[in-house]
């Protein structure tokens, strides 16, 4: 049976609101304006610009990602983005056994690294991916799709509150998501790490 590892704890404290349960959505349960058209929240923010629909600031981040994390860069597990607010954690290959912590914000820029305590059945492999499997300029194809997708089923106020690219640890697959938070109603969307193209659109 496979046994996944556990996140416990990382040391810095992060103001996301992410679920520090491992396995990213291997667990996943169905169910970060004017409505016309709709738009998410823009991070125009100092250091990337906007990262949800600006490829070459999509761009930017990831080889800031890949300065401050190492090469090659192996995330433990996925990558999030809000729109003042960048973090993952990665495997050190100078001392494989550990991950660290990494954060930016336009405040206090990046920081790290920090440990991340793990516990848990398993082997730290099998919750890692190579950073370069992804493509990170396709990720405002996807946002585009997931934005018009909202419009056309009618979630007023839309906004993409958070992108992440997430590792399935059941499955060893990495996918695209979006959060979406409406007026009335918020959905989830997941899409494809090299094309961008949107493969599911949940209203929650």
């Amino acid at each position: 049976m496979f046994k996944r590892l556990v996140l416990v704890f990382v040391t810095a404290v992060l103001a996301t609101g992410m679920l520090t349960g491992c396995g990213g959505s291997g667990d996943k349960k169905e169910g970060g304006k004017a409505a016309s058209p709709v738009s998410s929240a823009k991070p125009e923010v100092k250091g990337f610009g906007d990262v949800y629909h600006d490829k070459a600031a999509a761009k930017k981040a990831y080889e800031e990602m890949k300065t401050k994390g190492g090469t090659p860069l192996m995330i433990f597990q996925n990558v999030l983005f809000r729109p003042d607010h960048i973090s993952f954690k990665r495997q050190d290959q100078n001392k494989k056994e550990n991950v660290d912590d990494f954060t930016w914000n336009p405040s206090n820029g990046w920081r790290g690294p920090s440990a991340v305590k793990l516990s848990g059945g398993g082997k730290l492999e099998d919750n890692l991916f190579n950073a370069d499997e992804v493509n990170w300029e396709a990720i405002p194809d996807f946002v585009a799709q997931v934005e018009k997708e909202a419009k056309d089923k009618g979630i007023e106020k839309a906004e993409i509150s958070s992108v992440m690219v997430m590792m399935n640890v059941r499955q060893g697959t990495v996918y695209l998501t979006a959060s979406v938070k409406g007026e009335r109603k918020d959905a989830s969307a997941e899409g494809d790490i090299k094309t961008g193209k949107m493969t599911s659109f949940r209203i929650r």
